[in-house]
């Protein structure tokens, strides 16, 4: 199985209300986008400096599966309603 992790940095004074509606467009793609087997999503509490303010953890079967998703419709609307907010992005990929 292949984990997607994704790391956001939003941009300084991004809204909690653009947060929430980035997440709950991002979790409702499991209905709608095939190939996801598990999708959480965590909201950093602390606040450090070194701190990413949200993680994305995603399960697919394969690479083929991830990169279909990456480029569904669905998605890429998701992301681009979010991109004016995103200050960095990071990711990690493997299989466990």
């Amino acid at each position: 199985m292949l984990q997607h992790y994704v790391f956001l940095k939003y941009q300084p004074g991004t809204a909690a209300s653009h947060v929430a509606e980035f997440k709950q467009r991002l979790l409702a793609l499991q209905a709608t986008v095939p190939g996801i087997i598990h999708l959480e999503i965590g909201e950093d509490v602390l606040h450090d400096a070194r701190s990413w303010d949200l993680l994305l953890i995603m399960r697919f079967a394969d690479v083929d599966s991830l990169r279909r998703y990456q480029q569904h419709p669905e998605h890429l609307a998701v992301m681009a309603f979010n991109q004016p907010c995103v200050a960095a992005v990071g990711s990690v990929d493997f299989f466990g």
